[in-house]
């Protein structure tokens, strides 16, 4: 009778655990294809649950990217701000916004938004109504323009008015680069880029004598323009749409103040707009 050598047999322990540590990596390796292939983000909470632990980064900013960027793109747009498209990418549209946010809150103005800044995404932005339901006001305080539709905030974007220093006139002579506050009306617009001695202005909507507002390459948060109304072009873009001739704007904010300025419905008052050429400031 013969007899043959049995094979060797692994433990049956071993083959358990290298089938289940098989199994497991190609788990790991298919969700860490899945997730991005679908435009998801490990951070995501719609994904894998907010839990107790998730909070929002201590700071976002230019370059971040991540679900909690598109929360905030959505938040801001909700209460009138203009962060461009709802992807997730911290661009130069959303640091606007972030900086007219921070305007409108008293906060740093640098384009960051830090965690501190959640909870007042739950602040609705209102203005008192005026006799004037649709208008745009412009808070050279804050550095802020609102566009009021049924006397709602429908829009808010950053603003650079005049610096309050002095720069050299067309005659020659020293003028103070200031942005004139009070009751106007739009009288006249420009369609394109307009040039003048003192740069170019896109888009201009005059409201008194040379001053308006009108688009601008450089749109600092602070002011800084020679009197004129400096908005970002992409947002005097939209902007141009929604204003027109004969629009009631208002501008307060340094030496006189809102309630000054803004008539109330209560009030029966008739505003006037300037009706000069305009000899253009930017």
């Amino acid at each position: 009778m013969s007899t043959s050598m049995p094979g060797k047999r692994m433990p049956q322990g071993r083959v358990t655990q290298r089938l289940t540590t098989t199994v497991g990596l190609t788990i790991v390796l298919v969700v860490c294809w899945v997730i991005p292939a679908f435009g998801l983000s490990f951070d995501d909470p719609n994904v894998f649950g907010i839990g107790e632990g998730w909070a929002p980064p201590p700071v976002l900013g230019p370059g971040s990217s991540s679900y909690a960027v598109s929360k905030l793109q959505e938040r801001l747009t909700d209460l009138g701000f203009r962060p461009g498209p709802i992807d997730g990418h911290y661009g130069a549209p959303l640091q606007a916004a972030v900086i007219a946010f921070q305007k409108e809150h008293d906060l740093e103005r640098d384009g960051l938004f830090r965690s501190s800044y959640w909870d007042l995404l739950d602040e609705t932005i209102t203005l008192d109504a005026s006799a004037d339901a649709n208008r745009v006001e412009v808070d050279i305080g804050r550095q802020v323009l609102y566009l009021v539709v049924d006397n709602r905030v429908a829009t808010v974007v950053p603003v650079s008015s005049g610096s309050g220093g002095t720069y050299r006139s067309l005659s020659g002579g020293a003028s103070r680069a200031r942005t004139p506050e009070g009751a106007f009306t739009f009288y006249r617009h420009v369609h394109g880029w307009r040039i003048s001695y003192l740069g170019g202005l896109y888009e201009p909507y005059y409201f008194e004598g040379g001053y308006a507002i009108h688009g601008s390459a450089s749109v600092p948060p602070y002011p800084a323009s020679h009197g004129c109304v400096r908005v970002q072009i992409s947002d005097m873009n939209y902007l141009k749409s929604q204003m027109a001739v004969g629009m009631p704007v208002f501008v307060y904010g340094n030496t006189k103040t809102r309630d000054q300025v803004v008539p109330t419905i209560a009030a029966d008052m008739t505003l006037t707009g300037a009706v000069a050429a305009p000899a253009a400031s930017s």
